[in-house]
């Protein structure tokens, strides 16, 4: 069974189309690609797996953190803007 779908605006049945426009609230450019997803909803994890879930994030962040200290806070302050404008197409930095 097929969980993600992924298809360009421009191939999509009308009634389909419509359906994820109203959705958005706008139109899509036939460029663009719709992503649907379908998957089971769980419970969020408690006591023990939730501690262990964030002791783990923590230490994945702060590998990330530490990578990041060697290099000048300016090219990181630029990559991290360039990822956000890549998937924000929006994002204005703050002036």
């Amino acid at each position: 069974m097929q969980n993600v779908l992924i298809h360009k605006a421009r191939e999509l049945r009308p009634e389909t189309r419509a359906a994820v426009e109203a959705e958005l609230g706008r139109s899509l450019q036939d460029g663009e690609e719709v992503s649907i997803m379908a998957f089971v909803q769980h419970e969020a994890p408690t006591g023990e797996a939730r501690a262990e879930t964030a002791s783990n994030l923590q230490q994945h962040l702060n590998r990330i953190d530490q990578k990041t200290k060697s290099g000048p806070e300016e090219e990181t302050e630029k990559a991290l803007n360039e990822a956000i404008r890549n998937v924000r197409p929006g994002y204005r930095e703050r002036e």
